[in-house]
């Protein structure tokens, strides 16, 4: 099924109820095209005298995936996860880390969920017209940050040199894929990339192929 809007404002009112016992203020529900992701909640955020205040919360789901009603139930939950991490003020790890996994697993096992920390996309409504392969470069950081990149292919030998004078990169990666993950985002032609999470990374990368040809 396609997400549609009242699906998705019924749905969160639903959860909120059943799991986060009505503490969450419905925030702006909205709908996107998104192909990289299947949802995302997001914020603004305030700081002042030393104080963070977090407003302005918006919850989106994409319309460019085909799921079935337990997997898309799945996602909305998944995205409610971070809103109530972040209304309540929790501090976490990182954006996937000890609390949102802590209580992603009481969720799956109480009301018996899926929720995952990534899920696969799957079933594409508008796949890309540019069926050429895409050039990708992955990057693992020092500091721990992972980024993917779709490179223009003419672009991929001055890319390279600008690499080796990059510092703090711990393993770089060149791959040749036609996964439509990368179908929405830009054939870059300087050095710069998408910041993604560690599990996310691992799940894509897993997937593509290494470019044997070094650069």
């Amino acid at each position: 099924m396609i997400v549609t809007l009242p699906y998705l404002q019924a749905t969160f009112k639903q959860y909120n109820h059943q799991i986060f016992d009505d503490k969450l203020p419905t925030p702006t529900l909205k709908l996107s095209r998104a192909r990289t992701r299947l949802g995302q909640m997001a914020y603004k955020r305030k700081t002042s005298w030393g104080q963070t205040k977090y407003y302005d919360f918006t919850i989106g789901i994409s319309t460019a995936f085909d799921l079935s009603q337990k997997e898309l139930d799945d996602v909305i939950i998944h995205e409610m996860i971070h809103y109530y991490i972040a209304y309540t003020g929790l501090k976490d790890s990182s954006a996937h880390g000890n609390i949102f996994r802590s209580m992603m697993e009481t969720i799956n096992r109480r009301h018996s969920r899926n929720i995952t920390i990534t899920a696969k996309r799957k079933g594409l409504q508008q796949p890309s017209h540019d069926t050429s392969p895409y050039l990708v470069l992955a990057l693992i950081m020092e500091d721990g940050k992972h980024f993917l990149s779709s490179v223009t292919p003419g672009s991929a030998h001055k890319i390279a040199s600008q690499l080796a004078k990059v510092k703090g990169i711990k393993q770089k990666q060149w791959f040749i894929t036609n996964d439509n993950f990368f179908a929405n985002m830009p054939r870059v032609r300087t050095l710069r990339g998408r910041l993604v999470e560690k599990e996310e990374y691992q799940e894509i990368t897993s997937k593509l192929e290494p470019l044997t040809e070094c650069l």
